[in-house]
């Protein structure tokens, strides 16, 4: 074997274990939901730090659905001055994690491959998706003082199917 073969065998190998990791750990971490919509379920929501919620909210049936690539789950209304949140998960096997209550909105997630300001899992059945997610230290705005603050987030979710 000459030089340039062995290094281009050795560079071939490098880009597919380098390749590899990241498709591995993508798939690992989606639940796979298929295709479906929701008739019930709800949500804990816990926020401390620059601004605070400790509610459980209801599903938004007509707001929450799985496509078969992406699930979206709403529970209450988007935007309303009542509390608000909306798990979502991709077949990237991302999840983000929105909370809010009016105009005070919240956002965490995770990222296969990068560093995840959040932790936890969902476990997926033929009739439900329940989940439990903690994020820390994740910025939020405050409209009415104009400034970036902090929060923690804690979510436990069941939506039947």
């Amino acid at each position: 074997m000459t030089q340039a073969t062995r290094a281009t065998a050795l560079l071939s190998a490098a880009a597919f274990i380098l390749l590899a990791i990241p498709l591995h750990a993508q798939e690992s971490s989606y639940p796979p939901i298929s295709k479906r919509d929701f008739v019930g379920g709800s949500i804990k929501v816990k926020v401390t730090g620059s601004f605070q919620i400790d509610e459980e909210v209801a599903i938004n049936t007509k707001a929450s659905f799985g496509s078969g690539d992406m699930t979206w789950l709403q529970f209450g209304d988007s935007g309303s001055d009542e509390p608000n949140a909306l798990i979502t998960f991709t077949t990237m096997g991302e999840t983000g994690i929105t909370v809010g209550r009016g105009k005070l909105i919240t956002t965490g997630g995770i990222m296969p491959g990068e560093k995840s300001e959040c932790t936890g899992k969902a476990e997926v059945t033929a009739k439900q998706i329940s989940g439990r997610y903690t994020c820390k230290g994740i910025s939020s705005y405050d409209p009415v003082t104009s400034k970036m603050g902090k929060v923690d987030i804690e979510v436990n979710f069941t939506a039947k199917s």
